[in-house]
């Protein structure tokens, strides 16, 4: 098949083309380069260096006639959303309405969206399913559920295939440890460089964890089985920030230094997620605990060095 992944030169979009490519597909990555790397994209991808929400998308999709288009160029930074939600809404609802509506011109057989469990805000119910309500806390959580309803929209009355998958917290080896977002990478690097890391809060707040890897696998099933509906991704577990500390402890031989700042608006005190409805329609399980995640992810940090 021929397949569109916008954000491919992103942490995870960087993985999917991986995983594509191995299966025998022909990609094409579009990604601006803002936080992804030239040097995250297989070199059996073809790039186009552009914005998601212009008009090289459509030009793009019209000339390509893709039969799947993977949709993770998003702006991610929640924190940031508090403070740019315009630029935020820009990218991620106004981005996504545009590929959706170029999906539909073009006849793509499917598409795959990248959503977040951040659209739940403060959790009511444990483990969040695709039942919980929904009431985000940020920008971020609100643009994400918009494209989703979007996403709806054109199920309904265009008959077009999608996939929303709503991620937990995701991370392994190319995140990008220089955000606000993503606090195994962030940690990792600075302990690596001997520097100090600060825990928001007590550090008792607690996250669903899923390794990359396994979400990879969650996107390669609804590219195969077209699932055209909401689904959670997620580890089922829930892990608290003071025992990350501890298992980076565990695999870092180097000092480990944090201290304790103050909570961040936002930020959701407890997060527990249940992928049930994947793994029932699919077979999809986590396959990779916290332990061997941070270890490979740590690993991996160490090896390359990121700066």
């Amino acid at each position: 098949m021929k397949i569109l992944v916008t954000g491919g030169a992103g942490f995870i979009g960087s993985h999917l083309v991986d995983a594509y490519i191995e299966q025998g597909h022909d990609v094409v990555v579009l990604d601006d380069l803002s936080t992804g790397k030239t040097s995250n994209i297989n070199p059996k991808a073809r790039v186009v260096v552009a914005d998601v929400n212009t008009n090289v998308l459509d030009e793009l999709m019209a000339k390509e006639r893709f039969d799947v288009v993977n949709h993770h160029a998003a702006h991610m930074e929640l924190r940031a959303s508090l403070l740019k939600p315009l630029h935020d809404a820009n990218v991620n609802v106004l981005g996504s309405i545009r590929l959706l509506n170029a999906a539909r011109e073009t006849g793509v057989r499917h598409v795959v969206l990248a959503s977040t469990t951040a659209i739940y805000g403060a959790q009511v119910q444990f483990p969040a399913d695709e039942s919980h309500p929904i009431a985000p806390l940020s920008p971020y959580g609100a643009s994400k559920y918009s494209m989703e309803l979007y996403a709806e929209y054109f199920r309904r009355v265009h008959q077009l295939s999608v996939t929303s998958l709503r991620y937990s917290t995701v991370y392994g080896p190319r995140q990008n440890p220089h955000g606000e977002s993503g606090v195994v990478a962030i940690f990792l690097e600075r302990f690596i460089d001997g520097r100090q890391a600060t825990i928001h809060g007590d550090g008792e707040q607690t996250r669903d964890y899923v390794h990359v890897h396994d979400v990879v696998a969650a996107n390669m099933l609804a590219s195969q089985h077209k699932l055209n509906d909401v689904y959670v991704v997620a580890s089922n577990t829930e892990v608290s920030v003071n025992e990350l500390v501890r298992l980076m402890r565990q695999t870092i031989t180097i000092p480990i230094d944090v201290v304790h700042g103050p909570k961040v608006k936002g930020d959701a005190p407890r997060t527990l997620c249940c992928a049930d409805k994947l793994t029932n329609h699919t077979g999809w399980r986590p396959s990779i605990g916290i332990e061997q995640g941070i270890a490979t992810t740590a690993a991996w940090f160490i090896r390359t060095k990121v700066k």
